[in-house]
């Protein structure tokens, strides 16, 4: 199981490995570079000591420092001094060889380099070239420059174990600090994040309280950091919808019992009723009727009720495509010319031939269906229902126009709750069950539109807006 407080501690500890490694790295190259450099400048005074004093003797080139404790002390460990035929004029090597490079480089310039094998120890060398002359007796005047007799070259050599165990000890004391402060760091990691923690732990606390019969809890952001004021705002956020969606699924339930109750208590009634005592033909035919009919009427609440949660879950997605927005608006006011006939309703509609949408036909037939029922259940004799189409700023908008007795201004925000009835004695009467409206508004806003309801003296009119693609 992943752990952030372990994220948080090795992630610190990286940075901190990091930016270790990177300082006893720099430490450790200066040093080194450091401590050459200074076995340069003693292997460089070692060069100019010997060259100070090698010259002619009777013809011979002889290098003689005995006199002299200053150069004595100068003098690196290792040197040599080789004649141009490749002759040894003088030589010093305490111990096994350097292994002296072979080459004379230009006068006057250094040559540094490395010799000998990890066995017999490394060398740091440095060669050089000096050019010597002989001044005969009595003659300076006649020669001021003197003849060029010879070039020597002149090699020093300091062993390089003293520099490799010195970084060695360096590189332990270095590996010692980082592993102390590893450990520091990984205790004060430790406590810091438990201590950054702390306010996940509260909050989960907060959260521990919150039930499905507490669901108005919530968490006060207050005590917390400010960093951490939208996370909690985001959860009182979801709190808030997840009691609505509770509170509307208690509702719904209610709703759904309490609908059902009527029509089975209907069909138990007239059962019990048949059963008292023998029955007509024509007596139990009526009754049976009764019964078709509120099986109906429930029959087309559960396939209503059915058609809503399959939109919540969205698994009714409208299959859009190129559709003549008068061919629909025919079919509707055709299929409802029966009912209209019955209540001596008028139908009419005003759109375009030519008009079109991208929409599921299928689904707004439902739409429309709703509306124009409506429209007609709940009209004033001799009234009409009026479907119009038309485009504006807005997009396309669809209106149906009835001439009813209207809705009152306070339940207008509500005609499209489930289960809603604006004058729940008619409905009862007109056989409705309050789902229409909502399925309509599902089946609207999953095709990215709006439905809007007015009401006056004069009649209602529920306007579908499309905005345009």
């Amino acid at each position: 199981m992943r752990s952030l407080r372990l994220k948080l501690i090795l992630g610190s500890l990286l940075v901190l490995g990091t930016v270790i490694l990177s300082f006893g790295l720099v430490v450790y190259l200066a040093k080194g570079r450091a401590l050459l450099s200074v076995m340069d400048g003693r292997l460089a005074t070692g060069v100019q000591a010997i060259a100070s004093h090698v010259e002619f003797d009777k013809g011979l080139l002889v290098f003689e420092p005995a006199e002299d404790y200053d150069i004595r002390r100068e003098l690196p460990q290792a040197y040599r001094i080789v004649a141009p035929d490749g002759g040894v004029i003088a030589q010093k090597m305490p111990g096994s060889s350097p292994g002296w490079p072979t080459g004379s480089p230009e006068e006057g310039r250094l040559v540094w380099t490395e010799s000998g094998t990890k066995k017999d120890g490394r060398w740091r060398v440095v060669t050089s070239s000096l050019s010597v002359t002989d001044e005969p007796d009595g003659a300076e005047g006649e020669s001021p420059g003197g003849d060029l007799i010879a070039v020597v070259t002149i090699q020093c050599a300091e062993p390089l174990g003293p520099v490799s165990r010195e970084l060695r000890e360096l590189a332990s004391q270095l590996a010692v600090l980082a592993l102390a402060a590893f450990l520091v760091a990984g205790g004060g990691s430790f406590l810091l994040a438990g201590r950054a923690l702390r306010p996940v732990r509260r909050i989960n606390e907060a959260l521990a309280n919150v039930s499905e019969t507490r669901l108005d809890e919530r968490l006060d952001p207050g005590p917390f950091d400010k960093e951490l004021h939208p996370l909690i705002g985001q959860l009182n956020a979801a709190l808030d919808r997840l009691n609505k969606a509770f509170r509307r699924e208690r509702q719904f339930t209610a709703d759904v019992s309490h609908e059902l109750r009527t029509p089975v208590a209907g069909i138990l009634s007239t059962i019990e009723v048949l059963l008292r005592k023998e029955r007509s033909e024509i007596e139990l035919r009526e009754a049976h009727e009764d019964n078709l009919e509120i099986a109906r009427t429930m029959e087309s609440m559960i396939e209503r009720l059915l058609l809503l949660a399959r939109m919540d879950a969205g698994k009714a997605s409208p299959a859009r495509k190129p559709t003549s927005l008068a061919a629909l608006v025919g079919e509707v006011l055709a299929a409802a010319g029966l009912e209209a006939q019955k209540r001596n309703i008028r139908l009419s509609h005003d759109v375009d031939a030519a008009l079109r949408a991208d929409i599921d036909s299928e689904q707004m037939k439902i739409v429309l269906g709703n509306l124009v029922d409506n429209a007609v259940r709940y009209n004033r004799p001799d009234g009409s229902v009026t479907v119009g189409a038309r485009r504006s700023p807005e997009g396309l908008v669809v209106e149906v126009r009835d001439s009813g007795m209207g809705i009152p201004a306070d339940q207008l925000p509500l005609v499209f709750d489930r289960f809603h009835r604006v004058d729940p004695s008619r409905s009862e009467e007109t056989g409705g069950c309050g789902l229409g409206l909502s399925i309509a508004r599902k089946i609207v806003e999953a095709h990215g539109g709006r439905i809007l309801a007015s009401s006056g003296p004069s009649g209602s009119v529920f306007s579908i807006i499309f905005p345009e693609a």
